[in-house]
Parts: structure tokens; C-alpha cells; sequence
């Protein structure tokens, strides 16, 4: 229950974004990141809590979340997307660097080559877990 309760932060945290983007003169491009942020927050908050509740209360919820057949598809389904979007990212960077956009080229091969180190490290994480 504790780690659901850290969910409900992301509601004050939206909020404040709301007041600040109304209170606050500020320009257009921090007004669209603001707002692509509270988005972002509230939906992400409204969803963990929404998620949690549900497998507290709807027995059919909590059965088809926890299904091994159906963690099982979740995760396979996850591999194959990362592998696509390894492949897709590396596409992208190479159109980057044809087109001389060296930066965004730079930032986004960094992107792909961080991506498989990160991938051992959570991995060792969760073994641990388990």
C-alpha cells in the first residue's frame, strides 16, 4: 500500500503545473512543455491509482493482470517492440547523419548504444529481485 500512496503526489504535483501555467507570463515553448508535463504526470498518477484500486477490488481485473499466459505474452510482446525500436532509432540515426544534423545523430546513437547496457543492468536487478 505504501507504494501506491507515492501516486497520489503526482495529483499535487499536476496541480501545481496548472497554477503555474496560469498564473505564470511565460512563453509558448515552456507553456507546451509545461503541458506536455502535467499530462504526462496526471495520466501516468491517474493510471497507477486507477491500476492499484482495480486489483484491490475487481476479482476479473486482478486474475487477468496477474495471469502467468498473460505476463508471459506481455513480455514477449515488450522484447520484440524494444528490438523494433532499437532498429527503427538506428534508421533515424543514420538519416540524421546523412541529412548533417550531426548533433541530434550524436545524441540519438549515444540513445541506442546506452539502451543495451541499461537492459543488462535492469536485468541483474530484477534477478536480484527474484
Amino acid at each position: 500500500m505504501k507504494r501506491n500512496k507515492i501516486w497520489y503526489l503526482g495529483y499535487g504535483i499536476a496541480a501545481i503545473l496548472v497554477i503555474i501555467l496560469f498564473a505564470a507570463d511565460l512563453s509558448e515553448p515552456v507553456k507546451l512543455g509545461l503541458s506536455i508535463l502535467f499530462a504526462v504526470i496526471f495520466s501516468v498518477s491517474h493510471t497507477q491509482i486507477l491500476h492499484h484500486k482495480m486489483l484491490k477490488t475487481d476479482s476479473d481485473y486482478r486474475i487477468q493482470v496477474l495471469d502467468e499466459r498473460n505476463i508471459a505474452i506481455k513480455e514477449k510482446a515488450g522484447n520484440i517492440t524494444n528490438m523494433i525500436t532499437l532498429v527503427l532509432m538506428g534508421c533515424v540515426t543514420v538519416i540524421f547523419i546523412i541529412l548533417d544534423y550531426i548533433v541530434p545523430a550524436i545524441l540519438l546513437g549515444a540513445i541506442i548504444f546506452l539502451q543495451p547496457i541499461l537492459l543488462i543492468f535492469v536485468s541483474n536487478q530484477i534477478e536480484k529481485k527474484i
